[in-house]
């Protein structure tokens, strides 16, 4: 058997290899050692500064505890609450009773002392109170609104460096600004869908208004529109966000009489025949003795006041409430209307509302009696609105005025206890404005139960359009 010899220039050469293979994963495993603890130096930095922890809220009772039920985060059902201020950690939930009373039946104050206020018929869910846990570089709260009407006044002067507030309500995505007030509210739209193949149902509106600072409000669609102070939008049931106005709210419903015909309207009068088409806004109301002739009511076709003449354009043409009595009569009647404020017809929590500012346009003309009659309350048109301080259970209050001609300017007309008077020129257009919220009329009261306006006398020829009570946060 031959043996092969190596020649001695090749073994100093495979020498060389292995050292430099040696070297080589040497090297290499230093490299992936410095990888892996530059992996580890972020990851734990990653993990300090992105660590969070979990925060917690106080549930403050403002009244009857009856009309709170709260739901832990690991329960489907709710409970009662103490009346006491209640610990509430992230995932509960709080809901209030519609029976609740007028004004704030509870406030969520939250760790960082921005508050909740909660109004009857209010859901929410306090789905994320997060901050960072070892730094002061976050803070998140997100908040799922289901039902109701919920303040939130947010504090300004937070120590984190990004702070977000989120609300989700119905289709709507809310986003915020730290140190502002600002009020969310669902509430049923006025049109039910039926949905194919399933029961009717009565999808929500989503109305946001800011009193100070600004929010940012998404759609379904993905289009955002931005909300600043004295401004207020709606989000249809489609999850389409409105255009921004101002933010103020008609609490009157159908103020220039064009939603109904003069027989629906006349129709109300007529309770024991419910088929009948009528109107859900105005009632038709009158009262006098038995035998004694009766007013009107009608609609009349007008100009826009304060226009006297009735022939102008189609644009500029109203419906008038028209209170109508003749026949040279010589005992008094009343003819009017009335409305039931509130969607339900049950009164408006007026509580969130800085100012009331009620406003309409009459028309006398034709007065029988001269000024106000003999008692003080035969006045051509006459408005009485009912109130409640603050509780359903509180005894109504109202406050009424008179508006009147007076023929025999050189006497002074009777005044009644309570009534406010007004003196308008036959024939004339006259605009009574108030703010319900100065004295002596409701400047803290926290419900509006029903706005009256009637004729009170022998003959009149009244005409009253344009009845406005705008609330202003």
């Amino acid at each position: 058997m031959q043996h092969i010899q190596q020649s001695p220039a090749a073994s100093p050469r495979a020498q060389q290899r292995t050292l430099r293979a040696a070297w080589l994963a040497l090297l290499g495993f230093f490299v992936l050692f410095l990888a892996l603890c530059v992996w580890a130096a972020y990851s734990g930095w990653r993990y300090y500064i992105g660590a969070t922890i979990n925060q917690s809220a106080t549930l403050i009772v403002r009244g009857n505890p009856e009309w709170i039920s709260w739901r832990p985060q690991d329960r489907t059902v709710f409970q009662g609450v103490r009346s006491e201020a209640q610990q509430l950690a992230v995932g509960d939930a709080v809901r209030i009773a519609r029976s609740a009373d007028y004004g704030q039946a509870a406030t969520i104050r939250l760790f960082d002392e921005s508050t909740l206020d909660l109004w009857a018929g209010a859901d929410v869910t306090l789905d994320t109170m997060q901050t960072s846990r070892w730094t002061q570089s976050e803070e998140v709260i997100e908040v799922v609104q289901s039902d109701g009407y919920v303040r939130y006044d947010l504090r300004a002067d937070q120590p984190y460096q990004q702070v977000a507030y989120r609300v989700r309500a119905g289709a709507a995505q809310i986003t915020l600004d730290p140190g502002g007030s600002y009020s969310v509210e669902l509430r049923p739209a006025e049109r039910r869908v039926q949905l194919l193949g399933a029961a009717s149902t009565s999808p929500q509106i989503v109305d946001i208004a800011v009193r100070s600072g600004s929010a940012r409000i998404s759609g379904s669609d993905g289009r955002a529109v931005q909300l600043v102070a004295g401004q207020r939008l709606e989000v249809d049931p489609a999850g389409l966000p409105g255009l921004a106005i101002p933010a103020r709210w008609e609490l009157v419903r159908d103020g220039d009489f064009s939603r109904f015909s003069a027989t629906e309207y006349n129709n109300t009068t007529r309770p024991d025949l419910p088929m009948l088409p009528r109107s859900d806004s105005w009632r038709v109301t009158s009262d006098g003795a038995d035998g004694v002739a009766n007013g009107y009511f009608l609609l009349a076709e007008i100009c826009r006041p304060p226009e006297p003449s009735i022939a102008c354009a189609p644009a500029e043409q109203r419906n008038a409430a028209w209170f109508y009595r003749i026949g040279n009569q010589t005992a008094s009647f009343l003819t009017g209307i009335e409305q039931n404020l509130g969607r339900d017809g049950t009164g408006v929590d007026i509580s969130e509302y800085r100012s009331l500012e009620f406003s309409v346009w009459s028309q006398i003309l034709n007065q029988s009696l001269d000024g106000t009659g003999e008692r003080g309350t035969e006045c051509p048109v006459m408005i009485r609105f009912v109130g409640r301080r603050s509780s359903p259970a509180d005894p109504e209050h109202e406050r009424v005025v008179c508006i009147y001609t007076l023929y025999d300017t050189a006497r002074q007309p009777v005044s009644y206890p309570g009534v406010q008077y007004h003196r308008a020129d036959l024939g004339a257009w006259y605009k009574f404005t108030v703010d319900l919220r100065d004295e002596p009329w409701f400047p803290d009261y926290r419900y509006l139960q029903s706005i009256q306006i009637y004729a009170s006398g022998h003959d009149y020829d009244v005409r009253v359009t344009e009845v406005s009570l705008i609330g202003t946060q």
